[in-house]
């Protein structure tokens, strides 16, 4: 299985780092010091904390951006010039680096989950509203037609068709989405909070902590990994079922 094979080569560059290294190494701490710290920091709760409010700040800026794509995308279904109008500042915006906000969300809400919520947003709401673009863009003129000569009208037009086709884009987007939340998340939290992965992070350099640091970015990697695996678990039911 592929999954196996992955599995496979991240077991051998493990080795290959558990070989390499020495008890003494600032860069290379073997893993199983590594490991024994990061058993130590979530028996000790400090470590499930810091993901609890990592995982919430994702969640919330995820929401907020796909409820702003969605509504976004209702009202470009029944005005459909509306994406002209917003693409110029989506595109001018587009290419600011979300954590290059930081500054202005600091001022704007203080210091703590807000500015982090809001630069999550910032970042995963793009490839959010592209996708919910292209599936309205992929929304078949043939089911539409039929949805019709079937007596459907409107909103149920809306829920019944254009909703399920657009879904699965949707979804990608999400996908997309939920990966650069957490980078904005870890970089926001290193640079604007007092807790969350990122400022775990960025404690453990300031205190040369480099066991700590390693098994905090072995975290978020994991929670990265998982997200990501489940959002794509959901993505291939959605194209069985539309294949279907």
């Amino acid at each position: 299985m592929k999954w196996l094979r992955g599995l496979g080569t991240l077991a051998v560059l493990l080795a290959i780092w558990e070989w390499s290294s020495e008890p003494t190494s600032v860069l290379l701490p073997p893993w199983s010091d590594i490991l024994t710290v990061l058993w130590r920091d979530l028996v000790g709760g400090a470590l499930v904390t810091d993901i609890g409010y990592s995982v919430l700040r994702v969640a919330c800026g995820v929401l907020v951006a796909a409820g702003i794509a969605a509504v976004m995308g209702v009202v470009s279904w029944w005005f459909r010039s509306f994406p002209d109008y917003v693409k110029g500042v989506v595109e001018i915006v587009r290419p600011v680096p979300p954590i290059a906000w930081t500054p202005i969300a600091i001022m704007a809400f203080g210091i703590g989950n807000k500015p982090a919520v809001a630069i999550v947003a910032a970042g995963a709401f793009f490839p959010i509203w592209f996708g919910v673009l292209q599936g309205l863009r992929e929304v078949k003129s043939l089911h539409l037609q039929a949805a019709r000569s079937l007596g459907a009208r409107g909103r149920l037009v809306f829920t019944d068709v254009v909703v399920p086709s657009a879904l699965p884009y949707v979804v990608h987007g999400l996908r997309l989405g939920v990966g650069i939340a957490w980078f904005c998340v870890v970089a926001a939290e290193m640079m604007g909070a007092s807790s969350g992965l990122g400022y775990g992070v960025q404690l453990s350099s300031l205190n040369l902590e480099i066991e700590r640091l390693y098994a905090y970015i072995l975290v978020i990697g994991l929670i990265g990994f998982v997200s990501n695996w489940l959002l794509e678990v959901l993505d291939r039911g959605l194209e069985v079922g539309r294949d279907g």
